[in-house]
């Protein structure tokens, strides 16, 4: 038998756009609710709430690749873990998403990003890495992730999840002190946390900037940019560094310039063109529209080949959906996409 490590996975190698003999296959949003072992698993317990059960997390976060044979693991968690665990008041409503206990006015009310330590202020994060690489296989990749530091702070900033982000807009431009201050630590809470993940044994690291692509290129480029440019670069040059947002076709220039070795995109956006643009310098990981996938049958399959025929030939592709799996979407259809991705030779 031969042994594979994760970093010569397929996986990894087509995210460094390396030769691979396939595209390699997994899903935002795959350790989730549309699997019926997630709600025996979860019971009652809210998401924050399994957070603090390793085992339980672990569990969640192995359970795709059992019944989905994917291409790699992402943790189980939520975006808002070191944000709760820093003491700011965050609770997650079902069916609307993190809204927090009050909005932010002030630096002083995240004074405790400033202390965040993940081994210490969130150990089950980590419990739940340790648990999770005990149980994959050896050539299966776990990727690690957090928010970015706009959406994140969006959160804090609106109070709920917004599409208009009239707030987080109202501070950019009339206080610009509070904006750049509270990004500031956002981004050195992020780059910690996700330094934890990386020694806990994480083999590649995905940063959710979900609402970034609301901004305008001016907001984005002057905002929230700097900032996450920021904890790429503080991250080891050699590693899997995945950027995703919605909406993101017209900023896709921007989120190039972020660090990232990978552009993750939304079902909205031609891959081909996409990856032709950077000339290869980055790989592409997409793009499958979500409901989509929810509906399943012959559609999905024509639409997963039409994705698959045009990245024909392209090392640095990985495919996924343009979003994270919808939770009412029949796990059943997710295993077909992933059978008709691994039959095709790239």
């Amino acid at each position: 038998m031969i042994w594979i490590s994760t970093k010569d996975s397929i996986f990894i190698r087509a995210c460094k756009g390396m030769e691979v003999e396939r595209h390699p296959v997994w899903f935002m949003r795959q350790a989730g609710r549309y699997l019926p072992e997630y709600g025996r698993i979860k019971g009652s317990r809210n998401i924050l709430e399994v957070q603090k059960d390793p085992e339980a997390s672990s569990e969640i976060t192995v359970l795709p690749v059992r019944k989905l044979g994917v291409d790699a693991a992402i943790l189980y968690s939520d975006i808002m873990v070191p944000v709760s665990a820093s003491g700011f008041g965050i609770r997650i409503e079902e069916n609307i998403g993190p809204v927090a206990e009050r909005q932010l006015y002030s630096e002083e009310q995240i004074g405790g990003f400033k202390d965040f330590e993940c081994e210490s202020d969130a150990p089950y994060v980590i419990g739940n890495i340790k648990r999770t690489k005990e149980k994959l296989p050896d050539n299966l990749p776990l990727i690690g992730f957090s928010a970015a530091p706009f959406t994140l702070m969006s959160y804090l900033f609106e109070g709920k999840p917004s599409r208009t982000f009239e707030r987080c807009r109202n501070i950019m431009k009339n206080d610009p002190d509070l904006w750049n201050g509270s990004m500031s630590l956002a981004s050195e809470l992020i780059t910690s946390y996700l330094k934890s993940q990386l020694k806990a044994g994480v083999d590649a690291i995905q940063l959710f900037d979900s609402w970034a692509g609301f901004l305008s290129d001016e907001e984005y480029s002057k905002n929230a940019l700097p900032y996450t440019k920021k904890i790429f670069a503080s991250l080891p040059d050699n590693l899997v560094k995945i950027h995703f947002s919605s909406r993101n076709s017209g900023l896709l220039g921007r989120f190039a310039e972020t660090g990232c070795n990978v552009l993750s995109v939304d079902h909205a956006t031609d891959m081909r063109s996409t990856y032709e643009t950077f000339g290869g310098r980055l790989a592409v990981q997409g793009n499958l529209d979500p409901d989509v996938a929810r509906v399943g049958g012959n559609a999905m399959e024509i639409q997963t080949a039409s994705i698959l025929d045009s990245m024909d030939g392209v090392n640095g592709f990985i495919f996924n959906l343009g979003h994270g799996v919808l939770k009412d979407t029949n796990p059943d259809s997710l295993r077909t996409i992933v059978k008709q991705v691994k039959s095709r030779e790239s």
